[in-house]
């Protein structure tokens, strides 16, 4: 069959906004689900990017939910790589604006998410979202 609608679940794991701060996602929970995806959708920005003056995607992973860390492994993830500091997409440019950046995680941790940072003073800010896609789930139809 080929029926994905009941085979997967979304998240809302930052709510689309402005974003001139740095921010956390909120974390997914992989129970009952094999795979998840991270989607970080970016948005025009308000500020002139460059090396100086930017934003990174970062996945982090978590055993309990509280406690946060990294995920540099390439083997943990699909779709990267990733950097020492768990980055996985760098937006330091117009050119790197208004797209969607995504990433596997296939890692041993039950928690995963994404966060924000900032490099630099962002006055105007860049409008931010993320989901996650998790999928493969071990009841079907997923919830």
């Amino acid at each position: 069959m080929r029926d994905i609608h009941h085979n997967i679940r979304t998240v809302q794991t930052l709510d689309p906004a402005v974003t001139a701060s740095p921010r956390s996602g909120a974390p997914v929970d992989r129970r009952g689900f094999e795979a998840v995806e991270h989607i970080v959708l970016f948005g025009a920005s308000g500020d002139t990017l460059s090396p100086t003056l930017k934003m990174e995607a970062k996945l982090e992973a978590s055993e309990d939910g509280t406690n946060w860390a990294p995920v540099t492994d390439a083997r943990a993830v699909t779709g990267g790589p990733v950097s020492t500091g768990g980055v996985f997409a760098t937006v330091d440019a117009a050119a790197k604006a208004q797209k969607e950046y995504r990433i596997g995680y296939v890692g041993n941790a039950r928690y995963s998410r994404v966060t924000i940072a900032l490099t630099g003073s962002h006055a105007g800010g860049t409008p931010v979202a993320a989901i996650a896609v998790l999928s493969a789930a071990h009841v079907k139809p997923a919830a």
